[in-house]
């Protein structure tokens, strides 16, 4: 069976158990998008036809989980940023963090480097750099998520760093030159 064909019968059916899940249309789209991608790129690893209806939902209710933890990882680390906000009330760190991001997105991989650039930093819009390099929006997405997830984890490692008297205590500044 084709993935044309599995969308046909099964995208309703999955879409509905995905937003019975997360009771928001629009999440509830992405994560079938990316439920469809996992399909088409793992389906000939099933090796019996049969099964193909309990895998594929298999399939969405890991996705669906992922979501979960990903979204509990987004809220983690946006406590750590409330925690730290007087960090980012001092005008000096932060343009030492941004001396921090440039330096931190030329190590990131030319794909997600390139990514950032485009949209988080650039003008394009994620779709717009999407068709402009050739690649499904779902696939940019994650690429520039695991790129801001890179980042996150450098400036966490850096900027975020702070000794018990509330200093910066940066582990990278010899790696970087960083000077927060």
């Amino acid at each position: 069976m084709s993935t044309t064909q599995i969308w046909n019968e099964f995208s309703d059916r999955i879409y509905s158990f995905i937003l019975s899940r997360v009771d928001d249309k629009e999440i509830a789209k992405d994560l079938l998008q990316e439920v469809f991608i996992k399909i088409h790129t793992k389906l000939d690893t099933l090796n019996d036809q049969s099964s193909l209806s309990s895998w594929m939902f298999t399939v969405t209710r890991n996705t669906v989980y992922d979501y979960y933890r990903q979204k509990k990882s987004r809220q983690k680390e946006q406590a750590v940023l409330k925690d730290n906000a007087h960090l980012f009330e001092d005008d000096e760190l932060n343009q030492l963090c941004e001396t921090c991001l440039h330096l931190f997105v030329q190590e990131l991989p030319e794909n997600y480097r390139e990514a950032i650039l485009a949209t988080d930093l650039g003008n394009l819009s994620q779709k717009e750099y999407a068709k402009k390099i050739g690649i499904s929006y779902p696939g940019l997405k994650s690429r520039v998520q695991r790129a801001r997830a890179k980042l996150n984890e450098h400036f966490k490692e850096c900027c975020l760093s702070t000794n018990s008297k509330g200093e910066s205590d940066c582990t990278h500044k010899d790696k970087y030159a960083c000077t927060c």
